[in-house]
C-alpha cells in the first residue's frame, strides 16, 4: 500500500500532525492536499515535490510554463490531457516525459504510449502546475507567439548574435512589431514545414490557419480577433491586392527570402460571412522537380510514356482529383519534350513556374484570351506540341481534339478518377466517340502516396481485413516486411514525411480504339486495358507498400477508400 502523503510530510518534520489535520478539514472540496499547504504557506513547492517523488517513487516534474513547448504537448490530445490531468513537457530520444497528477495511473500510460508511439516517463506534478501547463500548451496564441521567437532567434543566430529569448521577445512585443512579423512567421513557416498551402479562414472567435503539408491540413495557430483584419490587410499590401475591397474575390502574388531563395505565393481571397478567407499557394520553383524519373516514375511506366510523347500528333491527358499532381506532371512532360526542334505553347490559369524554352500563355478572359480564344491564336502560331492548362467546357473540349486530329501533340488534364474516365468525360463534354478514338492516344491516371517517416515507421503484419479489401493474398506479401506509421517529433506525429506518385497508364492501341468508337463504357475499358498490360493505381500502390516505402491503409484511402 502507497504511503500517504500526509505522514511523508510529517515524517519528514515539514509539517506538524496538528497543521496536518487543520490542513484537511479547512481545504476546499476538489483542491488537492499538496497544492493547499502550498497556498497555504505551510510547505513549499521544493518540499512538495519532494514528498511526491517519495510517495510515487517517479521524477517530480516542476514545470517552467514560459519555456513550454507548444509542439510538445500537443502530442496528446488536448480532450484526453484535460481529462486525465497529463501533460506531455519533454521529449528525449524514444522517451516521453508526462507529468502526471497520478502517475501510478499505467492505464493512461499506456494509452499515451499508443497514441504517440513513445515510451512514457510518468512524473509527478501538482494539480494546480499541471492545469495551468494545459492551458498554456493548447493556447493556439502561444503558438505563434513561439513561432515568432524561435524566427527571431535563428536570425539572430544567422547574424552570429548570441540569441537572448528575453530580448527576442521584447522586441516582438514592440507595438509597430507584431502583425508584420507574425505574418513573416506564418509565411516562412510554411516554408519551413514544407506546406504547400495557408489557410487562412475566419471563425469566431479566432481566425484559424492551418498549412498543407503532404496533403493535409494542420493546424498550426489561432489568430486574435482584434488583429485579424491587420494581418489580412498586410498580405494584401505584400500582394498587391486592394485593402480596401472587402466584398469580391481577388487574386494577388507575393514574394519572401528564405534561407537565401525566394519563394513566390500565388494568393487568393474570398469574402465569406465570419470575414475573408485566404489560401496562399507556395510556388517554390527551387524545390520543384519536373523530371519524371526524378518524380519516381517507374521504368516500364516511363517507356510507356516515352512511346506517346515520341508521336507526331494525338491527344494525351493527365487525370485525377484536385491536389494530385497533375500540373507537376503535365510540367515534367512537357520538359522531357522540350527541344529546339519543337515549338512548344501551353495555355495556363494561372501560370505558375517559368520553363525555359516553352512558351507560355496566361489565360484571362477580360481580354479575350480564354482556354478557347488562346487555342484559336496559337492554331496560326504554327505549334507542334500544345498544352492546355484543363479541359473545362465543350468548346474547349472540341478544339482540342481538333487539333490532335490536324497534326499536333495536344496534352492537358481532366478531373476523373481513373485513365479509362477521360473517355467517358470527353464524351459528356459533348465530343463524339469517333473523333474520340481518332485523337486519344493515351490517358495517365495519378495520385500522391504519403511516405513513411523513416524515423519512426515500424514493422507491422497487416490486417486480414484490409488485406481482403486491397485484395492482396498471402503470396503475394511472401518475402516482404510491410511497414505502418506510427509518428514521432520530425513527422509531427503524422507518420509520414513526403509524398510520391503512382500512376495508372492507359494506350490507345487498335483493340481500345475499337472499343471506344463503339461507345463501350469506362469499366469495359479498364478491363480490356489492364488485359493489355495497364497496371492500375491499386497495384501500383501495393508494390510501393511491398517496397516499404508507404503503408497499405495510405493505398487503400488513396486509391479505394
Amino acid at each position: 500500500m502507497a504511503v500517504r502523503l500526509g505522514d511523508i510530510l510529517v515524517g519528514e518534520g515539514l509539517v506538524t500532525a496538528a497543521e496536518l489535520q487543520a490542513a484537511i478539514q479547512s481545504k476546499a472540496p476538489g483542491i488537492m492536499l499538496g497544492d493547499w499547504l502550498v497556498q497555504q504557506g505551510i510547505v513549499t513547492r521544493q518540499q512538495l515535490g519532494q514528498a511526491l517523488q517519495r510517495q510515487f517513487e517517479v521524477s517530480y516534474a516542476d514545470i517552467d510554463i514560459a519555456t513550454l513547448n507548444p509542439q510538445i504537448v500537443r502530442l496528446v490530445p488536448e480532450s484526453f490531457a484535460r481529462s486525465r490531468l497529463v501533460v506531455a513537457y519533454g521529449v528525449h530520444r524514444r522517451t516521453l516525459r508526462l507529468a502526471m497528477v497520478a502517475p501510478d495511473d499505467i492505464e493512461t500510460i499506456a494509452e499515451v504510449e499508443l497514441m504517440t508511439g513513445y515510451q512514457v516517463e510518468p512524473c509527478i506534478a501538482q494539480d494546480s502546475n499541471v492545469r495551468n501547463a494545459i492551458d498554456r500548451g493548447y493556447d493556439d496564441r502561444s503558438v505563434a507567439r513561439q513561432t515568432i521567437v524561435d524566427m527571431k532567434i535563428d536570425e539572430m543566430a544567422r547574424l552570429g548574435v548570441q540569441p537572448d529569448i528575453e530580448e527576442a521577445i521584447n522586441i516582438e512585443e514592440q507595438e509597430d512589431a507584431p502583425v508584420v512579423r507574425l505574418v513573416q512567421a506564418i509565411l516562412t513557416g510554411a516554408i519551413d514545414a514544407g506546406a504547400s498551402d495557408i489557410h487562412m479562414e475566419p471563425h469566431l472567435p479566432e481566425m484559424r490557419v492551418r498549412y498543407r503539408v503532404d496533403g493535409e491540413l494542420q493546424q498550426v495557430m489561432t489568430i486574435p480577433a482584434h488583429i485579424e483584419q491587420s494581418v489580412v490587410s498586410r498580405i494584401k499590401v505584400m500582394a498587391d491586392m486592394n485593402t480596401t475591397e472587402t466584398r469580391r474575390a481577388q487574386d494577388g502574388h507575393l514574394s519572401v527570402t528564405e534561407h537565401g531563395k525566394k519563394v513566390n505565393y500565388r494568393v487568393s481571397s474570398i469574402p465569406t460571412v465570419g470575414g475573408e478567407k485566404m489560401v496562399l499557394r507556395l510556388l517554390d520553383e527551387g524545390s520543384k522537380v519536373f523530371d519524371l524519373q526524378k518524380l519516381g516514375i517507374e521504368p516500364r511506366d516511363m517507356a510507356l510514356l516515352q512511346t506517346v510523347i515520341d508521336k507526331p500528333h494525338g491527344m494525351f491527358v493527365v487525370t485525377g482529383p484536385t491536389g494530385s499532381g497533375k500540373s507537376t506532371t503535365l510540367y515534367a512532360l512537357l520538359s522531357k519534350m522540350n527541344e529546339i526542334s519543337r515549338n512548344i505553347v501551353t495555355v495556363e490559369d494561372p501560370v505558375e513556374y517559368r520553363l525555359s524554352g516553352i512558351n507560355q500563355v496566361q489565360s484571362n478572359n477580360e481580354h479575350g484570351m480564354g482556354f478557347v480564344n488562346a487555342l484559336k491564336y496559337i492554331m496560326r502560331q504554327d505549334p507542334d506540341v500544345i498544352m492546355i492548362g484543363e479541359i473545362r467546357d465543350q468548346e474547349t473540349a472540341t478544339l482540342a481534339v481538333q487539333a490532335a486530329l490536324t497534326g499536333h501533340l495536344m496534352i492537358s488534364t481532366l478531373h476523373t478518377n481513373d485513365a479509362s474516365s477521360a473517355v467517358v468525360r470527353l464524351s459528356d463534354l459533348g465530343v463524339d466517340h469517333f473523333k474520340i478514338a481518332g485523337a486519344l492516344i493515351g490517358s495517365i491516371a495519378q495520385r500522391l502516396l504519403r511516405k513513411l517517416c523513416p524515423d519512426c515507421k515500424e514493422a507491422s503484419t497487416p490486417k486480414a481485413e484490409m488485406l481482403e479489401r486491397l485484395g492482396v493474398t498471402t503470396e503475394m506479401i511472401a518475402g516482404h516486411q510491410l511497414y505502418s506509421s506510427r509518428g514521432c517529433p520530425k513527422c509531427l506525429g503524422t507518420g509520414y514525411s513526403g509524398r510520391m506518385p503512382i500512376f495508372e497508364i492507359m494506350i490507345v492501341n487498335g483493340e481500345v480504339m475499337q472499343a471506344i468508337e463503339s461507345g463501350a463504357p469506362a469499366s469495359e475499358l479498364r478491363e480490356l486495358a489492364k488485359t493489355q498490360g495497364m497496371r492500375d493505381l491499386k497495384q501500383a500502390g501495393i508494390e510501393k507498400a511491398l517496397a516499404g516505402v508507404t503503408s497499405l491503409e495510405e493505398v487503400y484511402f488513396k486509391t479505394i477508400g
